[in-house]
């Protein structure tokens, strides 16, 4: 991995937290004087400096506690608000076998010392971001779009992509970088909204010892302008710090999926989406792995993200391996630059990463819709006739009737963290008569999702699962693998 990257991200987010801290402390102190000058203006007439300047230490030690809340609330509670203001859901192996065995592959090749969470976004828009304070309390979440959207080589690429934040310490930097960025806008924006309302104020500067009065309009203008760009200079440097980024998590990608079309189409298939992911706040923005917001995708100014169809590019490229130094070949080739991306003692010169074959197609995900439905606990109930009745969770009856055939269905609720069928790596199955034998292709080498034709159940076969037949372990139906 990028040793030398993750060194220099501790030492950035110290270097973040402390800096953050002095501009906090700052604004406070600009914000605390100009309220104590109008106060003494309003209350005392035109000599506030006084109590300008102890105004001006109360304020700066409000910023310093707001600070140093926020800080805790960083390095404890940021992963959890930032699940919350995404609305995702914790999920379990059990219902996304394909998504769990995903994650699982890809912390065991970056060598994470814990299995990351797993959570999904009830959102057609297909995207994806990772939280982690540490390697060892990490989270990766995506939406129901990517799910349906993506094959398996695609979400290992985007997965991959994801864990490579954790692993290089992007997500711990990002999630300090966005709680402070949130206390200095808070902080500024308040102010300014409730000076709207202060009454106005007459102020001399004539008579006034020592040309007090000069001095004190100066400050208050220099206060004033420093409260306003305070927060946009915060938001340049947040939006700033992850571009690079991107590109050292699209080479770990590479390097750990050894597939680099894998994540390239991922990306494709993002960009080309016409869903706009609608509960992302622009304060989480920079850890999706695309930009949620379409106007952002060709970089700028106050991009998060490198230009998407850069970074699809520099992807393709990759012909000759999918190592460290064929990302930076490939990087130098499609920008035309010779920038030092990767520092030269992480790119393990010595070190070739060949590209393997695409892995054989599985069955798909299912619709974004559908996912959407089962996270929100429908019910799939398939019939012999080829329909699948998909029962909300405020149907009350037992019984259902098949609109096509006119069939009865028992309408039965599977127990909490249970497969649904759907989006399990299974659509529909036929329901066979009972004692009758199911026979199976086997996909050699890979993850499989088989579908118990007697009662509905998923069984996933591992790639080391090598004999000749299964049992069901609901129904006890009996699966033959040719």
């Amino acid at each position: 991995m990028f040793w030398q990257v993750i060194a220099a991200n501790k030492r950035n987010t110290v270097i973040l937290v402390v800096t953050m801290g002095v501009v906090l402390a700052l604004v406070g102190y600009f914000a605390g004087t100009l309220v104590g000058v109008w106060l003494g203006m309003t209350a005392y007439g035109p000599e506030p400096a006084s109590g300008g300047t102890n105004a001006g230490w109360v304020g700066m030690g409000v910023a310093l506690l707001v600070w140093f809340v926020l800080l805790l609330a960083a390095l404890l509670g940021s992963d959890e608000l930032f699940l919350g203001l995404a609305g995702a859901k914790e999920v379990s192996h059990d219902t996304y076998p394909q998504l769990f065995n995903v994650v699982e592959e890809m912390k065991i090749a970056s060598s994470l010392p814990a299995m990351p969470r797993v959570f999904i976004m009830d959102d057609p828009a297909p995207n994806a971001f990772a939280l982690g304070k540490s390697p060892k309390n990490c989270a990766v979440c995506v939406t129901a779009g990517l799910l349906a959207m993506c094959d398996r080589d695609e979400l290992q690429g985007v997965i991959a992509h994801e864990i490579g934040h954790i692993v290089n310490r992007d997500a711990l930097y990002l999630g300090v970088a966005a709680t402070m960025l949130g206390a200095v806008t808070i902080i500024s924006d308040t102010l300014l909204r409730s000076l709207r309302y202060a009454p106005v104020a007459r102020y001399r500067s004539s008579g006034t010892k020592g040309g007090r009065g000069l001095v004190n309009v100066w400050f208050i203008l220099v206060a004033f302008v420093f409260i306003i760009i305070s927060p946009i200079l915060s938001r340049i440097l947040y939006f700033s710090i992850s571009r690079r980024r991107e590109y050292l998590a699209d080479a770990t990608s590479a390097r750990l999926t050894r597939y680099p079309p894998g994540l390239a189409s991922a990306l494709e298939k993002i960009m080309l989406s016409p869903s706009i992911l609608t509960t992302a706040p622009r304060v989480i923005a920079p850890f999706y792995t695309v930009n949620p917001y379409k106007q952002d995708l060709e970089g700028g100014l106050f991009a998060t993200h490198p230009p998407l169809p850069q970074r699809i590019r520099i992807l393709k490229a990759m012909a000759t391996g999918a190592a460290f130094r064929d990302y930076v070949k490939a990087y130098w080739d499609v920008t035309h630059t010779r920038k030092q991306l990767i520092p030269v003692a992480d790119m393990q010169l010595g070190e070739a990463v060949g590209i393997r074959a695409p892995s054989p197609k599985a069955p798909e995900q299912g619709r974004a819709g559908d996912i959407i439905r089962a996270m929100n606990d429908f019910v799939f109930i398939p019939c012999s006739c080829g329909m699948t009745m998909k029962i909300p969770p405020e149907f009350a009856r037992g019984v259902v009737q098949c609109p096509r055939c006119g069939q009865d269905h028992t309408v039965e609720r599977p127990a909490k963290g249970a497969a649904s069928g759907i989006l399990a790596g299974a659509s529909a199955f036929t329901r066979q008569s009972p004692g009758e034998e199911q026979t199976e292709q086997r996909v050699i080498g890979a993850w499989q999702t088989l579908t118990c034709r007697g009662c509905g159940k998923n069984i996933p076969l591992s790639p080391v699962f090598n004999l000749t037949r299964v049992t069901c372990t609901r129904c006890g139906q009996l699966i033959r693998l040719t």
